[in-house]
């Protein structure tokens, strides 16, 4: 389901659910249990098939002579029946009992953290929700409520509270525990029972579809397929419920905290998603230019960050936030909307914190806890840090070695924008870009850079700027789209949608053309190549290690209908030795030359296997010569 037919059901289903609520429960309802049917049907299917199977094999063995013979003589066949229902079969119990990966995490004891555990048994007795069996840290800005169902859709869940440190160490006691309500809120069916189930259905469904991805037989492959069909289907039937449930766990929230706690919780949170995006990560990937090693406490300099954070730039983050509109990209609502359905306003600056919810739950083992994450957070990291920090100190080599250099080319430039871009962000590019555009009026990556850069200061032109280079080049459609659409989408929503349309539009477009690139029909459009001598030579130098078993080799060029500029290019073999020319043969020659190092994507077909036999004479009323193997 594509993105404009997922927001328009749910744009339809929103109406119905205001008109009339029990309808719209009725028809979630409905929808769920289609995805039972299907496990059902999927499952009952396989047991049945492989039950009468079984069961013509026993009346042929106990009927005797004549039966026996017959089932002698159709044991291969019954055996090549018997192998993919076997498949389905396992693929069946596969689905129903799949274990979803664990949640992963330090462990967090009642004697490490007695007054987070205080805080925790409160709030579950005053939500009347179900204990905790985990509680793990991470190193994420986020807390998550996760059910870990042990026999897949059968359930027997485990419920884990997952606490990221940085979140702790960004809120007071009290804002942390109203985000903490918020999860424990879906949990303890504080919107309905017939809520909770359905917010559990919507994460078991999307746990199933990640799982299925990974299965690799056909049996699998079909069942993954039926599930990327349903799952879309249910989670826009059950959209608008989950949205509700979210403003229903922050009214929940509110209920244990406080609408102003929760409020706060809320701004701080998304003050402090925005600054570790812009400010935090860039600036310890930074240190990678300068130190070997990865930090050793990764948790101490979010702390030093956040003390740097000043009321000016937490407010320019928090407008920020507040600026956004619910869309249906997530669940949850705009912070806007949040704050308003909580009945609370903006804060004009978000009061200073005196004790962490980390100080404060976590106590005297916080150290200790802390230690132990960032711990496993170097050793997770340290082989990347050590490959980024080589790879930037070459970027930084060359960038000083074209800073010396006296006489550079458009490209050079271009090359220098680029690393100071990568390696100085702070440095203001746009004087330089303006002066290479001068010099080179068609560069359309600058052009595009350009567009962006006068974007981030508020500049409408920038949108002329990159709609230039979508002209130019339709590859720059989904990146200028995607820029303009992310900038106009709090400025001018209706004219965001246009972008977004577009972008749409050229994706299905793409995909449709690597559709085309991706199959070979025998009865498609064959051609002359158009490529280069040089090309063809290289062509020729990674098919002759093969060139003893090869008789003749063409090259031809694919049109590719949906989109002419494309170019698709096809290697088509004969094989030496009549009396080898077995299909098995063909195509262990076949996957060999495949796997061979080409400058262009190509597909191999074998001119003796049966769908291409016909190939021959298209190439010959083509005039295609074959490739000179025997005298390069």
């Amino acid at each position: 389901m594509d993105i404009s037919r997922f927001e328009h059901l749910i744009q339809r289903l929103e109406s119905v659910a205001a008109r009339n609520p029990s309808g719209y429960r009725a028809r979630v309802a409905a929808v769920a249990l289609l995805g039972f049917v299907i496990l059902a049907a999927v499952l009952g299917m396989a047991v049945l098939t492989v039950a009468a199977l079984a069961g013509i094999v026993f009346m042929l063995i106990k009927g005797g002579g004549a039966l026996a013979l017959i089932a002698l003589k159709l044991g291969k066949t019954l055996i090549l029946l018997a192998l993919p229902l076997w498949l389905l079969l396992k693929t069946s119990f596969r689905m129903l009992l799949a274990r979803f990966p664990a949640p992963q995490g330090l462990e967090i004891a009642r004697t490490d953290a007695p007054r987070l555990f205080e805080r925790l048994d409160d709030m579950q007795r005053r939500m009347n929700g179900p204990a905790f069996h985990h509680v793990l840290l991470v190193d994420q800005l986020n807390a998550a409520v996760v059910q870990y169902p042990r026999l897949g859709l059968f359930g027997w869940n485990r419920h884990y509270l997952i606490l990221g440190l940085p979140l702790l160490q960004t809120l007071s006691d009290d804002e942390a525990l109203a985000v903490v309500a918020h999860e424990y809120g879906h949990l303890a069916g504080n919107h309905g029972r017939f809520g909770a189930f359905i917010y559990r259905l919507r994460s078991t469904w999307g746990q199933m579809q990640a799982v299925a991805q990974s299965w690799d037989d056909w049996g699998s492959r079909l069942v993954a397929r039926l599930f990327g069909w349903y799952a879309p289907w249910f989670n826009a039937y059950s959209f608008v419920m989950a949205r509700a449930d979210e403003y229903q766990a922050d009214r929940s929230s509110a209920g244990l905290v406080g609408a102003g706690a929760a409020a706060r919780a809320l701004q701080r949170v998304g003050v402090a998603a925005r600054f570790q995006a812009r400010e935090f990560w860039p600036g310890i990937d930074r240190m990678a230019r300068s130190q070997a090693e990865p930090p050793a406490a990764l948790s101490g300099e979010w702390r030093r960050a956040l003390s740097s954070l000043d009321d000016a730039r937490a407010c320019s983050y928090r407008d920020e936030a507040l600026q956004e509109s619910t869309g249906y990209g997530d669940t949850h609502p705009s912070l806007n909307d949040r704050l308003r359905a909580l009945g609370e306003a903006p804060l004009p600056v978000l009061p200073a914190i005196v004790t962490t919810a980390a100080e404060s739950w976590l106590g005297e083992a916080l150290p200790r806890l802390a230690g132990a994450l960032d711990a496993r957070w170097t050793n997770d990291v340290r082989a990347h840090w050590q490959e980024r920090n080589s790879y930037l100190a070459e970027r930084l080599r060359q960038l000083r070695t074209l800073r010396e250099s006296e006489e550079r080319s458009v490209e050079d430039e271009w090359t220098q924008l680029q690393l100071t871009a990568e390696l100085e962000p702070e440095h203001d590019r746009r004087p330089a870009i303006e002066a290479l555009l001068r010099r080179a009026p068609d560069h359309l990556a600058a052009r595009f850079v350009l567009g962006d850069l006068k974007l981030a200061t508020g500049d409408a032109s920038g949108i002329d700027d990159i709609e230039a280079v979508m002209q130019a080049d339709a590859d720059a459609i989904l990146a200028g789209c995607e820029t303009i659409w992310r900038w106009l989408r709090t400025r001018d929503p209706v004219r965001a949608d246009l972008y977004r349309e577009r972008w749409e539009k050229r994706q299905a477009h793409l995909a449709g053309v690597q559709k085309e690139l991706d199959a070979l029909h025998p009865k498609c459009e064959l051609a002359r190549h158009d490529l280069p001598p040089e090309i063809e030579a290289d062509i020729v130098r990674a098919v002759l290690p093969h060139a003893g078993r090869l008789a003749r080799v063409f090259l031809l060029r694919r049109p590719i209908a949906a989109d002419p500029r494309t170019r698709a290019y096809v290697l088509a073999f004969d094989m030496t030795h009549h009396w080898v020319r077995s299909e098995q043969a063909l195509g262990k020659l076949a996957r060999a030359l495949a796997s061979a190092d080409y400058p262009v994507s190509l597909h191999v077909v074998p001119l003796g296997a049966r769908a291409f036999r016909g190939w021959r004479k298209r190439i010959r009323a083509l005039g295609v010569e074959a490739l000179p193997l025997h005298t390069a």
